[in-house]
């Protein structure tokens, strides 16, 4: 007796190191706004009046999210990491994970959502995942890809390369490199507006030199078309109805435009942003080492109001 009650204990034990920890489930038809934080590898899930009613503590060191195109499933990724963890948010658990070996530093869904750009800087290649994490094709790109950008007739995808002084344009119907053009280097934070043929990129800088500058290029040639003095470090992009919003690293503010690319406004918020979203006609930002969201008003980009949230917000994620 004495030793099936050991078997038990140990049977419920192994049970509890293995199986997936159980998180609050999110009900399929509630809206959010989720901020993933790195620091202490948490999601915060706010509904639509910013109030915080999820906290999922995770251990896996990811450093970003996917939302799949069910609305349902969620990615965890990360340069370290050997799997992407596949969760369901309805179910509260981890469902599968996806073996793709380390170096994943960015996922963005294509065409609709039927399948996945996974941009990989240990072999500096996008690599094509269909729904289920199968992998479809792999294309070889500059060093350190970081952000990729689909075009809206979805015939086209921008890679920009962070390690690398090129944007490569890869060609989705063939999976083969339609061109590739110069741009400057350690490039980050982009627009795509392809109805004006533009392609808008930042950048913190390289070495001893802050980048001052962003970058307009023609979307279809890979020309440069204008250079506008910027705030330093533009680092996140964001057009509206209301306007073009530059988030600044540098300067930990974010600047407003309008059409004619003239400044019309400008807020300090948060400490070391990285990340910025519209969620609810409002602008949202959020700050890396002040652990908080801040709302803005999209018109006057007065702040509306700060919420906490976990450690070291890195991305935001929408279910609107």
């Amino acid at each position: 007796m004495k030793w099936g009650i050991n078997l038990l204990l140990a049977v419920f034990l192994l049970t509890g190191c293995n199986g997936s920890p159980a998180y609050t489930k999110i009900n399929k038809k509630e809206a959010f706004l989720a901020t993933v934080n790195i620091k202490d590898t948490s999601l915060t899930f706010m509904d639509e009046n910013y109030h915080s009613f999820a906290e999922w503590d995770m251990t896996e060191p990811f450093t970003g999210a996917l939302l799949l195109a069910d609305k349902d499933t969620i990615l965890l990724y990360g340069k370290e990491m050997e799997q992407v963890q596949v969760y369901s948010l309805s179910a509260g658990k981890r469902i599968t994970s996806w073996k793709t070996g380390k170096g994943i530093v960015n996922m963005q869904l294509l065409h609709g959502g039927k399948s996945i750009a996974a941009v990989n800087q240990s072999d500096h290649s996008i690599h094509f995942l269909d729904e289920e994490g199968k992998q479809q094709d792999v294309v070889k790109v500059g060093k350190s890809p970081l952000t990729v950008l689909q075009g809206e007739k979805g015939n086209r995808l921008y890679v920009i390369n962070f390690g690398d002084t090129k944007c490569t344009v890869i060609n989705l119907a063939t999976k083969k490199i339609d061109f590739e053009f110069p741009i400057h280097s350690s490039s980050t934070g982009t627009l795509l507006r392809e109805e004006k043929d533009e392609i808008w990129i930042g950048g913190h800088g390289d070495g001893d030199h802050v980048e001052e500058d962003l970058y307009i290029y023609s979307a279809k040639t890979g020309q440069l078309k204008k250079k506008l003095k910027a705030p330093t470090m533009p680092i996140k992009f964001l057009e509206s109805d209301e306007g073009i919003y530059v988030l600044s690293h540098g300067t930990s503010s974010l600047y407003k435009l309008n059409e004619h690319y003239e400044e019309v406004g400008r807020k300090v918020v948060g400490v070391n942003p990285f990340e910025m979203t519209s969620f609810k006609k409002d602008v949202v930002v959020a700050g890396y080492d002040s652990d908080e969201i801040y709302v803005m008003d999209a018109k006057t980009i007065a702040v509306k109001q700060t919420v906490k949230v976990g450690e070291g917000p890195f991305q935001l994620l929408l279910r609107e």
